[in-house]
């Protein structure tokens, strides 16, 4: 596996996937809107697109949030896709604070970003967390 910024045949991969999962956290206008401003990336196997996640800089609260983590397909799930990227997010971000906010009941995510260090700071909107790490 390997992440890349997203191409914008990944891109109409990635908005059908979304699309289809009627997911309401990842919309193919949000797809759209990430690839436009280059945050949109791919977590790819030769020529499929596994993931998609975007990294979103935050200038009010001076992180960078990972966005819209996503395993497009449902067969593809639990295969460590999603503990690659965030383990390969964080290779890459130097002096700053990363961010996530999964939704409460997503316990997979939530217990990657614990495994990689990541700390539950609050709960906000009665579904969402905000964890935090320091790099």
């Amino acid at each position: 596996m390997k992440i890349r910024l997203a191409t914008q045949t990944d891109v109409y991969k990635i908005r059908n996937a979304v699309r289809r999962k009627k997911l309401f956290y990842c919309t193919p206008y949000q797809i759209v809107d990430d690839h436009t401003n280059r945050r949109l990336y791919c977590v790819y196997e030769g020529d499929k697109v596994l993931a998609t996640f975007s990294l979103v800089y935050d200038s009010q609260w001076d992180y960078v949030a990972i966005k819209r983590l996503c395993i497009l397909n449902k067969k593809n799930c639990g295969k460590g896709i999603a503990r690659f990227a965030v383990h390969e997010i964080l290779k890459y971000l130097h002096n700053c604070k990363v961010g996530a906010t999964p939704w409460e009941d997503n316990h997979a995510v939530r217990h990657i970003l614990e495994a990689e260090g990541f700390k539950l700071e609050y709960m906000f909107d009665g579904h969402w967390c905000f964890y935090s790490k320091e790099m």
